[in-house]
């Protein structure tokens, strides 16, 4: 049974919808009996709660990535450093503005060392070519021809070549979630369990998840503190 179900027994969503802040015993709710069918769908629960959006007004499938986490923006307010980000990814801080130089220069994004959520959603978005996010580290190449080829690096060169040429290749020893997803596109593996094992698709949700929990349960506790006194 989805989880929604089970707490939109107890809360009426016409008449308790909480503003500014869900009851931290939902929110815990929502963690453990976690049965959402995307990290999605479990945001939008919590922000419908927390008075972050209506759903009678918009239907959930109506709001976008990018205007979640805009609320986002709403309930914390942080910056997100240049230094978290290529240490996030791990890569040495000369790396990181090679692999962001196109995307830093078209967003405005030069000599700036901090970024809100938002603008951190962009840039990591950008580093897993959109759709379902996984690891956030680069793949390195022997990883991928074990995993995908069997071992086989002259496979693996040929399909990679045809992507994004043979010196562009040659001259890399890791690649990106999103140049990956590219290349699992193209062998038609995108759905495969060798995609699952490459990029940790559950690894990461499940870790974002717990995440991004203590952080909204953090939050709830503040306001339900201070509400108090």
């Amino acid at each position: 049974m989805d989880s929604a179900y089970f707490f939109m027994k107890d809360f009426d969503c016409k008449r308790k919808r909480h503003e500014n802040g869900a009851p931290v015993i939902f929110i815990i709710g929502c963690l453990i009996d976690y049965n959402f069918k995307s990290f999605r769908n479990f945001l939008i629960y919590i922000f419908y709660f927390s008075g972050y959006l209506d759903l009678r007004k918009k239907d959930s499938t109506q709001y976008t990535d990018e205007e979640l986490v805009k609320r986002l923006d709403l309930i914390f307010k942080i910056k997100i450093s240049k230094k978290d980000l290529y240490g996030l990814i791990k890569c040495n801080k000369n790396t990181f503005n090679k692999l962001f130089k196109e995307y830093f220069e078209l967003k405005g994004f030069i000599g700036r060392r901090k970024f809100n959520l938002f603008e951190t959603y962009g840039i990591l978005n950008e580093w897993q070519g959109g759709g379902k996010w996984g690891m956030m580290q680069s793949i390195k190449k022997d990883r991928l021809a074990k995993i995908i080829n069997s071992g086989n690096y002259k496979s693996l060169a040929i399909e990679f070549s045809l992507l994004i040429g043979i010196d562009k290749y040659k001259s890399k020893d890791k690649f990106s979630p999103k140049e990956v997803k590219k290349l699992l596109e193209h062998i038609d593996l995108s759905e495969s369990r060798k995609a699952e094992r490459l990029l940790r698709y559950d690894e990461f949700k499940n870790i974002s998840l717990w995440v991004f929990g203590i952080f909204i349960l953090y939050n709830a506790w503040e306001k339900n503190k201070h509400s108090s006194v």
